[in-house]
């Protein structure tokens, strides 16, 4: 699906790394639906995710400015996930926010993932449109706070 003309969006990349190709499926089309990204890749394997980040280092292709990550997920989850991702070369991991996708009401996993420089904040499953316009907001927030002066 692609974004009709009178719709700009607001992203024109963004990830989804949850082990649920549903859930992918689902989130895919609401971003889509509400014109916030241009383009949505999904992994249904964190491995495979990471991979394709990893290869980003050393390439043109463009850098998703959102990833969607679930925690819960087989193989490697969200949190070995985000202790990889630290390891990624600056380029890479500093042009992405990351939000937590997930279902878990575990309070514990909210302060685990706010220790992460690149968790921008966490929700709840189901993606909903209120969530993608909070988090836009948070990101035009965070974005006039670093172009404050004073914060080159």
């Amino acid at each position: 699906m692609t974004i009709p003309p009178s719709v700009a969006a607001k992203y024109p990349l963004v990830m989804l790394v949850d082990d649920s190709s549903i859930d992918n499926f689902v989130n895919k089309k609401i971003i889509e639906r509400y014109g916030f990204a241009s383009e949505v890749i999904t992994f249904t394997r964190a491995r495979q995710a990471l991979r394709h980040l990893l290869k980003l280092n050393n390439s043109d292709d463009p850098i998703p400015g959102i990833l969607f990550l679930d925690l819960n997920m087989p193989e490697i989850d969200g949190f070995e996930f985000l202790e990889t991702f630290s390891l990624l070369a600056d380029r890479v991991k500093k042009s992405i926010h990351i939000v937590i996708l997930t279902s878990s009401i575990n309070p514990t996993d909210v302060e685990i993932c706010n220790k992460y420089e690149s968790v921008t904040t966490f929700l709840h499953k189901p993606l909903v449109k209120n969530n993608l316009d909070a988090l836009e907001e948070l990101l035009a927030k965070k974005k006039d706070k670093l172009a404050a002066p004073g914060n080159e």
